[in-house]
Formats: structure tokens, C-alpha cells, sequence
């Protein structure tokens, strides 16, 4: 499968890019470098027209755009970047004959109900709220990606990670350092096989999954579903003492 993948630079998608070329012939899109990687393609996916020519092409888009945490508030880019980016992207995959997306969305999306075990948080749990300016632009992300699916048929699964760090070198998603691990904790690598696995599933319409690597994931969110659906498991767990 021809697959584009945005954000390739980032947390994730660095990740994501060599597990999916395992199998898949994958264009890397950043505006930053993609480091140890030929022929990126760099742009700004709130450009359209660099967008829509990156697009061309490809049979699926796998977008793990990030914007920084910082960058939500105020004046910030944050909220533009993941709306009007989410838009571009699947816009110019409708009008490119693009079927196939992966989004990597959040469990923010839900941070507007009260926190499990008040709320069991699952995929079909609608409407999405949101409790501030991140979780709302991934809320709306994911209407949007309902928007296309429904009116433009787009088969569409959306990945919704809690907190997602990186083990080895112990830091979350902004570089900021953790001394220990935190109730729905999920290491990047595991995100990145995720989304490999939604690519290749069957017959999804549109769908959401969470995902979580923490004890109690499944009594508080259906991560089970996750596993069954797209066959996938975190290879890296927390035990309960963290």
C-alpha cells in the first residue's frame, strides 16, 4: 500500500515510519527533517497546496501530527495546527480518491465527562466533550474525521492514546522527564504498532480506539476491544506498583 505519513518527524511518526515500511511503500511529510530518512517530503499541512500534492498519489494517510502542549493557549498555533491541518489532510484525500485514514486522536476527547470509574470511557460513548483547548481540538478532529466518513464514505479509524511516553529515555511527548510511570501510560513504539495495525485491518467503517499499557485500562476504558479489533496488544506494560 502507498501510505503517507504526516507528522514522520515527530514523537510517534518517526516510529511509525520504519514499522510501516516494513510492509508499505510510505512517503514521510514534515515541515521539520526527518532525521536518517531519504526523500521526505517537507511542507506545512496548514498549506492545502503543498498538502493536496503530497496527497496524490497514495492509497492511505496515517497522520500523527502533534503541535507542541505549549502551543494551545492564547495566540497559540496548536489549535490551528490540529483543526485546520485535520482538514486539509482529509479534504485533499477526498479529493484525491484517498479511502483509507488512521488518525492518532486522544482520550482527551472524553476529559469532559467525569474520570474513571465515574465514566467507563469507550468508543461508542457520544457526544465527545472536552475539559480545555487541546482536548477540543482533538474533539474536533474526530468530528470532522465522522463528517468525511459519513458524507464522502472515508473508511477512517481514529487512535485514542491516554499519555504517551517514551520508556527508554523516560519523557512525554514535549521532552518533559518523568521519574515514574502514570495511569494510562502507553510507550510511543506501542502507539506506532497501533497504528500499523488499524491500516491494516478490515471492513472499518469509522471507529475509535483506545489505547492504554496501564493496569486497570480495561475496567476504565474498552482497550479490550482495541486488542480484538485490530489484533493488537503493548508490548510494554507498567506493573501496578508505578
Amino acid at each position: 500500500m502507498r501510505v503517507l505519513l504526516t507528522g514522520a518527524a515527530g514523537f510517534v511518526g518517526r516510529i511509525a515510519l520504519d514499522l510501516l515500511n516494513d510492509q508499505h511503500d510510505v512517503t514521510a511529510f514534515d515541515i521539520r527533517t526527518v532525521t536518517g530518512w531519504d526523500g521526505a517530503l517537507a511542507g506545512d499541512v496548514l498549506d492545502y497546496n503543498a498538502v493536496l500534492k503530497a496527497v496524490k498519489g497514495h492509497d492511505a494517510i496515517v497522520n500523527t501530527i502533534m503541535a507542541p502542549n505549549d502551543s494551545y493557549g492564547g495566540d497559540g498555533s496548536g489549535f490551528t495546527i490540529n483543526v485546520s491541518g485535520m482538514y486539509n489532510l482529509l479534504e485533499a484525500a477526498r479529493e484525491c480518491g484517498i479511502q483509507r485514514f488512521v488518525h492518532t486522536s486522544s482520550g482527551a476527547v472524553h476529559t469532559g465527562y467525569p474520570a474513571p470509574p465515574s465514566t467507563f470511557l469507550h468508543r461508542d460513548l457520544y457526544p465527545l466533550k472536552a475539559s480545555g483547548p487541546y482536548a477540543l481540538s482533538k474533539v474536533l478532529q474526530e468530528e470532522l474525521a465522522r463528517n468525511f466518513h459519513e458524507q464522502h464514505g472515508m473508511s477512517i479509524a481514529a487512535l485514542r492514546p491516554w499519555g504517551i511516553i517514551d520508556t527508554e529515555k523516560m519523557v512525554t511527548t514535549d521532552g518533559s522527564t518523568i521519574d515514574g510511570f502514570y495511569w494510562g501510560a502507553i510507550d510511543r513504539s506501542d502507539v506506532a504498532s497501533a497504528l500499523v495495525c488499524a491500516l491494516e485491518a478490515e471492513n472499518i467503517g469509522y471507529e475509535s480506539f483506545y489505547l492504554m499499557a496501564t493496569p486497570g485500562g480495561s475496567l476504565a476504558t474498552d482497550v479490550a476491544y482495541t486488542e480484538m479489533r485490530l489484533g493488537w496488544k503493548p508490548l510494554i506494560t507498567f506493573d501496578e506498583k508505578f
